[in-house]
């Protein structure tokens, strides 16, 4: 087996970033950084926004984190070489159960590949098969949430049953499997101890590569055995999201209490990103990294000489600090997973636990119910 596989972050092409890339088109606006995976087999990406024609943004108190994107892009996508895109993502159903539609006819109408995300649980875990050379790849993908049901829209959820079945089918298919999860804390440089298992559940259960997205800034990369697992690349095309969080004080991400004092001992670092190349030979896995770094108008540039060295040093620390159980940014990631937990616990009321339990995309959806019955204890009574 001879195959070279770039992987990267997320993309998402609304908000912010259709207003800079205009009448450009995505192959216009990634031309800086497209260097990175010039003769790769295949080129994986996080598509976070629903590429759609008529469905519309679903209504909600936080309009300014909903996405949506002419579905144009997606033939931009694809002249820009990208082969197959997961859709596994929180904002998979930001245009409703119609823009996820919309989104999977277009990307198959263009001739992207893609996993993670369908109109029922069985759609959102079937593999996507990608002919490459004589080879079959297998991609999968999860996500925490929305998570789909036996009979509604939504993404492959993360449970351990779903995963494990997910990757049978696709081991029995293909020659290489490749597995990625929209999971973790968002700008934390190390991913939480749980979402740290999940990605290693990967790895053991049939994925020969694992990577992830979801925390909008780079994390470090770590082997188990001879699957590489990288748990973020960074955002390829998006906008900083932060500030939107921060004007919001959401409590689960970690910037929402930390930011300004990451900003100041960091400021570039929500503009950093990188490809990552894996070149597969027989039973041998290499792997490069690429990193970049976006300009004002977000447009991605290599990072070059000085600043290509800085990244690289720090793409190494970050590796490093997964090894290393005593770096304070463990447990800095893992107290505000467990401080988010229960300020969100604590801010249901009995009455708001009953009204989710009677919408049926919750009865009817396992992991809706399973979240219920973590959840359900100790809540305050109904005021």
């Amino acid at each position: 087996m001879e195959l070279t596989i770039a992987l990267c972050g997320d993309i998402m092409l609304g908000r912010e970033v259709a207003e800079y890339v205009g009448h450009s088109t995505v192959a216009d606006w990634l031309a800086g950084v497209s260097r990175a995976w010039h003769g790769a087999d295949l080129l994986i990406a996080n598509l976070e926004s629903p590429c759609v024609v008529e469905a519309r943004t679903i209504e909600g108190p936080a309009a300014e984190l909903i996405f949506r994107a002419p579905a144009r892009r997606l033939r931009e996508l694809a002249e820009a070489g990208f082969s197959a895109v997961t859709l596994a993502n929180n904002h998979a159903l930001d245009c409703g159960p119609q823009g996820l539609i919309e989104t999977i006819r277009g990307l198959d109408q263009v001739g992207i590949y893609r996993a993670g995300a369908g109109m029922n649980l069985a759609e959102a875990l079937q593999p996507a098969f990608i002919p490459v050379r004589d080879l079959i790849v297998g991609l999968v993908a999860f996500c925490y949430g929305p998570p789909a049901g036996r009979s509604n829209p939504g993404v492959a959820p993360y449970d351990a049953q779903s995963m494990r079945k997910a990757l049978a089918a696709a081991r029995a298919d293909a020659d290489l499997v490749i597995a990625t999860l929209h999971d973790g804390l968002e700008y934390s440089d190390v991913p939480p101890v749980k979402t740290r298992a999940r990605f290693r559940f990967l790895a053991e259960n049939g994925a020969d590569i694992v990577f992830g997205h979801h925390p909008h800034v780079l994390q470090g990369v770590e082997w188990d055995g001879h699957v590489p697992i990288v748990y973020s690349l960074g955002d390829l095309l998006f906008d900083n999201s932060l500030p939107h969080v921060a004007e919001r004080n959401f409590a689960r991400i970690a910037m929402g209490r930390h930011g300004q004092e990451e900003v100041r001992q960091d400021p570039g670092k929500f503009g950093r990103g990188a490809v990552l190349t894996v070149h597969i030979s027989g039973e041998q896995k290499m792997i490069q990294w690429h990193p970049f770094r976006q300009d004002h108008h977000l447009r991605p540039q290599l990072s070059q000489a000085d600043a290509k060295d800085e990244d690289l040093r720090r793409l190494k620390d970050l590796s490093a600090a997964l090894l290393n159980e005593k770096d304070p940014r463990h447990a800095l990631a893992d107290s505000i997973v467990e401080t988010a937990y229960w300020e969100n616990r604590n801010s249901l009321s009995m009455r708001q636990i009953l009204t989710l339990a009677l919408r049926p995309r919750w009865r009817y959806v396992p992991l809706g119910l399973w979240w219920l019955s973590r959840h359900i204890r100790g809540f305050r009574a109904i005021p």
